[in-house]
């Protein structure tokens, strides 16, 4: 069952990117932040939300693998491309004593919380389908 498709996957993008942005703004207004580099966090924001979205919808070709490996092997691919990218960007710019640190902390809080509501709807459609099936063979 695809639950990510060609046809919502940018409203997809649209609103987890909303979500995080509206996350990121509440949390340093309540901690009294003040982003320097706040035009480059919101794109990293978007291209993150971008990225985070393509890997759960890849869920729908693995399914034929097992659940708990294609979850961990998900979030792990996440990880490694984030990592990769700000390893990359290293070469090019300083990079903060704690990025890794943080944007672990700050990808994985709204990916696994995004990874829950996925597979939350999903095993939902699921059970919906059981349930019509059994209808069917009920009915005969």
């Amino acid at each position: 069952m695809k639950i990510i498709n060609r046809n919502n996957f940018i409203s997809i993008v649209c609103v987890s990117f909303t979500l995080i942005v509206c996350g990121k703004l509440l949390f340093e207004k309540a901690t009294g932040f003040t982003d320097i580099y706040y035009t480059e966090n919101i794109f990293m924001c978007l291209g993150i939300s971008v990225l985070a979205t393509a890997i759960l919808a890849l869920h729908y070709y693995l399914q034929h693998l097992p659940f708990v490996p294609v979850v961990i092997g998900q979030y792990l691919l996440l990880l490694a491309v984030i990592f990769g990218g700000i390893w990359t960007l290293g070469h090019f710019t300083e990079n903060a004593p704690s990025a890794y640190r943080d944007m672990f902390i700050s990808v994985s809080i709204p990916y696994v919380i995004g990874a829950i509501v996925y597979y939350a709807s999903f095993f939902m459609q699921i059970k919906k389908a059981n349930e019509v099936f059994m209808n069917l063979d009920q009915n005969e």
